[in-house]
């Protein structure tokens, strides 16, 4: 072969083998991406959809009843002698419900006025020792003037403290007199008894209410929450009541009182939601409806409070917050998503209705519910890294982002023998020394981005 030929043969040797060594190192950076940005936090598209979380807000049990609804009470250190009206009836201000017991009274009013009686007595006869002892004590010398001076003072000290139960009697005695005089418990308003009780039931259910009047007129609505659930209304907040049994028909409201008073657990009414295994408190709050107009009296409804839902949009598949959406309002707006492999990708979708109240849009096509989107940063770079724990991307952040050379592969690394090959090796240089006898201009020459082994 001639020298000519060998050269020519040599050199294209040698670009065959630039072309090997140069597709290794694209494949290298095409097959391994680069995992020095980090890791990407996402999220399944299913827990970022607001039209799910539209669909889902709170809604609490209520029931309609009178606007007012006057519990009457009993004096638990009375007795109930005759109850005059039975559930359901429609009484009249005014009109009596029941009678305690006077006899008992009156005889406790006797032993009180018996008992005054006596004290009063006991009052005259220290008064007139008092005085004897002051006579006698004149006369007395001196060393027996000091018992003299300490049998008055106990005697005065005695008078002073049966003053005082008497006066503690005479008012005792007084509410006495009173209660005989209105022995009779009448309705102080018009309205219809619910609730009626026997004293037995009374004292079994551990209630002082024997009845409440229900008045006539406009209605309200009570409501039952869980303590657990407290902080999700407040006086004063907006609520949409529904219907239990047509879903089209509601009235606004407003939230008017929210009791501090646990209520009585009954079959009645229930929270929806309530954990059963834990045992809490419910409360009740009232609600002004604006109209009463299609309300009935005892009827059950929903309650939820308004956040303005009445007036959105109806919602339906996926809807994403804008803020999820990059270049929202341009030519091709995307999300950043996980790709098949695990690794970021940009995800080109199609925008539809937009909310504007709401800050939300609508995804016609480009995502599904069990895809994963990481919530936009600048610092987000095709090819990186994702997961769905949160650990893993405080661990990555601490992280030095460079590789060892040790972890690239052996096979994707130029090798060795073309490396040391005398045949492509500049002229002059040490294969031993592969660096010696290399052109300065060379070496000094920049290595191409697509080049660079950069794992």
């Amino acid at each position: 072969m001639t020298k000519k030929k060998k050269i020519i043969v040599t050199a294209a040797a040698a670009a065959a083998a630039a072309v090997i060594i140069t597709g290794s190192l694209i494949i290298w950076n095409v097959r391994k991406p680069d995992d020095s940005f980090g890791t990407a936090y996402v999220t399944a598209v299913s827990d970022c959809n607001t039209a799910v979380f539209s669909a889902s807000s709170n809604r609490f049990s209520g029931v309609v009843e009178s606007q007012k609804a006057a519990e009457v009470k009993v004096d638990s250190s009375k007795i109930i002698k005759e109850i005059f009206v039975s559930e359901g009836d429609v009484v009249k201000s005014g009109t009596e419900l029941f009678k305690y017991d006077v006899e008992a009274m009156k005889l406790e009013l006797e032993e009180g006025q018996v008992e005054i009686e006596r004290m009063q007595n006991e009052i005259d006869s220290n008064n007139r020792q008092i005085k004897e002892l002051e006579a006698e004590k004149k006369n007395a010398g001196s060393d027996a003037q000091v018992s003299y001076t300490t049998q008055i003072q106990a005697l005065q000290t005695d008078i002073d403290r049966i003053k005082y139960d008497i006066k503690v009697k005479k008012i005792n005695l007084e509410k006495i007199e009173n209660s005989i005089k209105n022995a009779s418990v009448k309705a102080d308003t018009d309205g219809t008894v619910k609730g009626l009780k026997t004293p037995e039931e009374m004292q079994e259910n551990g209630t002082d209410v024997i009845m409440t009047i229900v008045s006539s007129g406009d209605f309200r609505i009570k409501g039952k929450i869980n303590e657990q659930n407290m902080g999700s209304i407040m006086q004063g907040s907006a609520v949409i009541i529904s219907s239990r049994v047509d879903d089209t028909v509601s009235w606004r409201g407003m939230i008017s009182e929210i009791g501090n008073e646990p209520e009585v657990d009954n079959n009645n009414m229930y929270f929806d939601g309530s954990d059963t295994e834990t045992k809490s408190s419910n409360y009740a709050f009232y609600i002004e409806p604006e109209s009463t107009e299609g309300l009935m009296l005892g009827q059950h409804v929903l309650i939820e409070i308004d956040y303005g839902q009445s007036d959105a949009i109806e919602k339906d598949g996926i809807w994403l917050y804008n803020d999820y959406v990059v270049d929202f309002d341009g030519e091709k707006p995307y999300v950043w998503a996980a790709d098949k492999d695990g690794r970021l990708e940009k995800r080109f979708v199609e925008i539809g209705q937009k909310d504007e109240m709401n800050g939300d849009s609508e995804i016609i096509s480009g995502l599904k519910d069990s895809d994963l989107i990481a919530y936009p940063a600048d610092d987000y770079q095709e090819g990186m890294k994702t997961s769905t724990d949160i650990d893993d991307i405080e661990q990555d952040d601490n992280i030095d982002g460079d590789v060892p050379i040790d972890d690239i592969p052996n096979d994707d690394i130029m090798n060795d023998d073309i490396m040391n090959d005398a045949d492509f090796m500049p002229e002059g240089a040490d294969i031993d020394n592969p660096d010696d006898g290399i052109d300065a201009d060379f070496a000094d020459k920049p290595v191409d981005d697509e080049m660079a082994v950069t794992p």
